[in-house]
C-alpha cells in the first residue's frame, strides 16, 4: 500500500468512530451496515434526485415555524409524509401546492418533504422548473443520449415529484405544451406531486392556462403561505 492510500485510509477511518471507516459494524456475530455508510448512501441518494447542494440540510425540524400559521403548515407537512404512499400503492395521497410570497419557507417545506419520502425508501426528484426548461433545451442542444423523453419519463415515474417556482419560466407554446404532458402524466397515474408557486391560483391560470391548473386543483391539496421573507429576517 502506497503513503498516499494509508493516508486516505487512515482519513477514512477516522471519519467514523463507530465502524473505523470500514463502514460495517458486528453486532451479534453478524456484519450490519454503519449508520455512516446509510448517512452516505442518504447523500446519494438525495443527490440522484436533483436536490440542490444548497438545500441538503433542509428539514421539517429546521423549519422556523414561529405564527400560528407556520405552525400549521408544519404540522399539515407531518400529516402529508404519515399518509403518503408510493406509486404503486391502491390509494396514492393527493399532492400539495404551495402558494404563497418569495421567501415564505415553501421550498423548504417541499424538500424537507421529498427528502424524508426518499429516507422512507420511496423514490424523488426535485427540479425548479425554469432550471428545467433550460435542461431540455440543453439537451436537444447538445444531442445528448438521454433525450427530452428520458427527463420526463424520470419525472413521471418517480413516487414524489416536486416541481418548484411554477410560473417563473417564461411561457411559450414548447413550455405549455410540456408542462401540461408532464402534469397531466401524472395526474392519470394518480401520483403524488408537489408544486411550490409564488402566484395565487387566479395568477397561475393565467400563466399556464386553465387544463393544467385545473389538474392541480384536483391533485393537490392547496397550502397558502403567509407573507413574510426568511430571507430578509436572516440579514437582520
Amino acid at each position: 500500500m502506497t503513503a498516499k492510500a494509508k493516508r486516505g485510509s487512515a482519513v477514512q477511518t477516522a471519519s467514523c468512530e463507530k465502524c473505523g471507516g470500514t463502514g460495517y459494524m458486528v453486532i451479534d456475530d453478524a456484519a450490519r451496515p454503519c449508520e455512516c455508510l446509510q448517512a452516505k448512501d442518504l447523500l446519494l441518494a438525495y443527490r440522484r434526485a436533483n436536490i440542490p447542494r444548497k438545500f441538503l440540510n433542509k428539514t421539517l425540524t429546521g423549519y422556523s415555524a414561529k405564527s400560528q400559521k407556520h405552525k400549521e403548515i408544519l404540522a399539515f407537512a407531518r400529516s402529508f409524509l404519515k399518509t403518503f404512499r408510493g406509486n404503486h400503492h391502491d390509494h396514492p395521497g393527493k399532492g400539495l401546492l404551495l402558494t404563497g410570497k418569495e421567501g415564505t419557507g415553501k421550498t423548504h417545506i417541499a424538500i424537507a418533504i421529498v427528502k424524508e419520502v426518499i429516507e422512507k425508501g420511496y423514490t424523488g426528484l426535485y427540479w425548479n422548473v425554469p432550471d428545467l426548461f433550460l435542461e431540455l433545451r440543453r439537451r436537444m442542444n447538445a444531442g445528448e443520449t438521454e433525450s427530452e423523453a428520458d427527463l420526463f419519463d424520470a419525472a413521471r415515474r418517480v413516487d414524489l415529484l416536486v416541481m418548484d417556482d411554477l410560473g417563473a419560466e417564461k411561457t411559450s407554446d414548447y413550455v405549455l405544451d410540456r408542462l401540461y404532458v408532464l402534469i397531466n402524466g401524472r395526474y392519470e397515474n394518480d401520483c403524488a406531486t408537489i408544486i411550490t408557486t409564488n402566484r395565487s391560483p387566479s395568477e397561475l391560470k393565467q400563466q399556464v392556462g386553465a387544463r393544467i391548473v385545473s389538474r392541480l386543483g384536483e391533485m393537490c391539496v392547496h397550502v397558502e403561505f403567509p407573507e413574510g421573507d426568511f430571507r430578509l429576517q436572516n440579514l437582520k
